[in-house]
This record gives C-alpha cells, structure tokens and sequence, in this order.
C-alpha cells in the first residue's frame, strides 16, 4: 500500500464536507462603510410659527445620549440572550481525517459523527450572571427615559432663549428709534447754533450705543436660533417665528405648599437613582456568581456516526457520557473574582450616594429660586403698572403740545413685557426642571392663547 493510500479513500467525504451547508461559512453582510452624516433637514420643514408642543410632542427626536442609552440596553439584553444559549443544547458535526499508531503499526483513525450535548448543572452561575445583564438592560432604559426627559429640557431651553432674543431685539429697537429723533433734533438745534459742539457729539454717541445694542440683538435673534436649530438636530432648520406657550397651568402651581425636607427624599424617584439602584441589584447577582465558581459542573454529551475507522472493533457506531467536573484548585481566581465583583459593587454604592446628594442640592437650590420669583413678581408688576400709567402721561402731554419723553415711556413699556415674559418663562423652566429631578416627565404644553400670540415682538 502506498504511503498515503489512506488519504484516497476519504476524499469523497472531504468534498463532501467542504461544499454542505452545514460547514460552509456564512455569507458575512458587508463592512459598514464610513459614519454617515446625518441631514442637517428635517424630512418635513418645520411648522411657521413653531411652537414648544410640536418640538416637545410630535418632533422626531436626535438626541445622541438618548441614542447611546437604547444601545447599551440593547447590548445588555444581547449578552443576556447569548449566555441563555450557552448552557442550552448543541448540536454540531464533528469530522477528523487521522492517523495514529496501534499495536506497533500506523492505523487510519478517521471521524464522521454527529455531536449533541449540554451543560445540565453549573451551579446557577449562568442564571445569575443573565439576571445580572437582564438588570443591567433594565437600568440602561432608565436612563434612556431620563435622556429623553433631560433632551426635552434642553429644547425648551433653546426655545425659551430664542422667544426673550425677540423681545430684547424689540426693546433694543425701540431705545435706536428714541435716541435716533433725539439725535436728529440734536443736529437741527446744532445748525440753528443753539446747541455746542460737545452736546452734538454726546446726542451722537447716545445714538451710536444703542445702534450697537440693537445690532447686537439682531446678531442673538440669529445666534438663539442656531442654537434651538442644534438642539433639536438639525443645523440648518432655523425657525422663523415662535409661538409664545400657553403656561397658565403652571399658576396652579405653589413652592409654598411643598416642604424641602419632603422633596429632598422625593429624589428618590429619580430615573438615574433609580438605574442605579438596579444595576446594584444586578451586581449582586453577579457577585453571587463568583461565590459558586468551585461548584461541580455535570453535562450530557452523546455522539452517532463512524467514531473511528474500525467501529466493529473500538469505538462503535454510538457513544453517550455523562461527565462531571469538580475543580479542586484554581489558585484562588474564585476570590479574586469575588473581591474584584464586591469592588465594583462598592463602586455602584458610591456613585449613588454622590449623584444623590447633588441632587439634593439642585432641589434646594431650585427651591429657593421658586420662592424668590413670587418677590420678583411683585416687582414686575409694580414696574408694568408704573410703566403703563407713565405711557398715557407722556401720550397726555403729547397730546397738549407739551415737552414729552413719549418714546422713553414705550421703551419703558416694552421692558415690562419683557420682564413679565422672561418671569414666566424662568417660572416654567424652574418647575420643569425640579419635576426633572423628582422623577416626574416633562409635562405638554398647551396650544398658546391668542392675547399671548399677539404680544410677540415682529422680526427684523
């Protein structure tokens, strides 16, 4: 017999076993190619006026922190999955072209069999590790519904910013028209020789200051609105003109009915103490998995074919095993692993009991700032009141032919509607955001009223 004569019989099977199914490689999907860059536009332009409700309710939503918490949820319930399958049945081929020595001369020891096993005890150690991810997935959808509710403070952030550029831009504008005729009468007073040189150029630079400040708050009326654009994710979708928000329901609202000791313990209800919370349940879990890596392990193999090349004299045709393994000695990895797995438990305690004591202290300090704001209520309306009753005054000498600062009072006036509107804006974040950190979502807003809608300032 020649040499490698036993190689001839087998090929049959070799092309038999590189052309089945069963053993050729799966056809992989193709390498993802480069990260592609989002469209800076919406499908859809956005609504003219745009309102806080639409970006709130009915905007798709570009949030990448929101994005990253939906992978690591989806990752952890992956990894949960693949350790359920690891312990679970297998079926898989098993083939072997061989040659071995026996009995003092050189035998074929070829293999063709089908193999089915499974891990039929490991002590629960795959079950406590799989309860571990399962509350790992479940603390990262936590922090995927804070991100959501976080993303939707930043909007009314943005938004909020934008409508108070509005109305600096008209107050701004208001102060160049007042400064501009008293300019303007300056130089006709100047050419008639009835005022100085001095007075000329100090009515001038009045006018070119305010020329500046307007300028100025014509820039933010462009700059708060890139900035809502990037927010919401889309650079280029620059809104046009904003609908102010109906915030009436936030009257019902009272910091004086509320404790802080009380809401300082509702921090508890915190999406991300609560994600805390969880992934400790689940590091539990994992450490009492390291406690039972010295446990035995018994599995069940069985195998059906031609186990060898003489299966009428050795191995047969079948085989079936129940093994155990039992360690005896792993040189102390099982408490290694348990030290480093207290560690990270440790670590989980620790974080939780910083993030809640900031924020404890984000609750007082927003307590605090509701309770000043019914202060600077009374202020405003003191100045709104004073600045309407000053306008007809003014209008009243107007009227008669008398000296009149008529434009000083509008300006005046439109301050006041500033600071009422800035008052309940900040009133709304205030709340928003302490609701944030109590574990409360972000309430909608209303369709504005139209007395709101018409105070809003034009565009430049």
């Amino acid at each position: 017999m020649p040499r490698f004569l036993f190689m001839q019989k087998p090929l049959p099977w070799l092309f038999a076993l590189w052309f089945s199914p069963f053993v050729q490689a799966e056809t992989l999907p193709e390498a993802p190619g480069p990260f592609p860059i989002s469209s800076q536009m919406p499908s859809e332009p956005l609504p003219n006026p745009l309102s806080l409700e639409f970006l709130l309710q009915d905007f798709p939503l570009k949030s990448s922190r929101y994005f990253f918490a939906q992978t690591q949820s989806d990752l952890a319930e992956a990894q949960a999955q693949s350790l359920s399958a690891t312990n679970g049945l297998k079926l898989n081929f098993e083939g072997r072209l061989s040659r071995r020595e026996y009995s003092d001369e050189a035998q074929d020891h070829h293999q063709f069999a089908l193999h089915l096993g499974k891990v039929l005890y490991d002590g629960k150690i795959n079950q406590l590790r799989q309860l571990n991810l399962l509350k790992v997935a479940e603390a990262q959808k936590l922090e995927q519904a804070a991100e959501l509710e976080s993303y939707k403070l930043s909007v009314m952030q943005a938004f909020f910013a934008a409508l108070l550029a509005d109305f600096q831009y008209r107050i701004d504008n208001e102060a160049m028209a007042v400064e501009f005729i008293a300019f303007d009468k300056s130089k006709e007073q100047h050419s008639l020789s009835r005022l100085s040189d001095v007075d000329l150029l100090e009515a001038e630079n009045r006018y070119q200051q305010t020329l500046l400040k307007r300028a100025k708050a014509e820039q933010n009326l462009l700059k708060m609105r890139v900035r809502l654009a990037n927010v919401i994710g889309y650079a280029e979708a620059r809104p046009d003109k904003l609908v102010f928000p109906d915030l009436s329901h936030f009257d019902q609202r009272s910091i004086e009915e509320l404790k802080l000791e009380s809401l300082q313990q509702q921090v508890e209800a915190n999406p991300m103490l609560v994600a805390l919370r969880s992934q400790a349940e689940g590091q539990m879990q994992q450490i009492e998995a390291s406690h039972r890596l010295n446990q035995p392990q018994v599995r069940a193999d069985a195998w059906v074919g031609k186990l060898s090349s003489y299966p009428e004299l050795r191995e047969g045709r079948w085989r079936a095993d129940l093994s155990v393994e039992v360690p005896l000695y792993d040189a102390g990895v099982q408490r290694l692993e348990t030290a480093k797995e207290r560690a990270k438990f440790k670590t989980l305690q620790a974080t939780y009991e910083q993030l809640a004591q900031s924020l404890r202290d984000e609750v007082t300090e927003l307590y605090f700032q509701l309770q000043m704001l019914e202060n600077e209520r009374k202020a405003d309306l003191l100045f709104a009141d004073f600045a309407d009753l000053y306008l007809d005054f003014s209008r009243a000498l107007y009227e008669n032919e008398s000296s009149t600062d008529l434009g000083d009072s509008m300006v005046r006036l439109s301050q006041a509607n500033f600071n009422q509107a800035e008052w309940q804006l900040r009133r709304a974040m205030l709340w928003s955001q302490l609701d944030y950190l109590l574990g409360v979502p972000v309430r909608p807003f209303a369709q504005p009223i139209e007395a709101q809608q018409a105070n809003l300032p034009q565009q430049p």
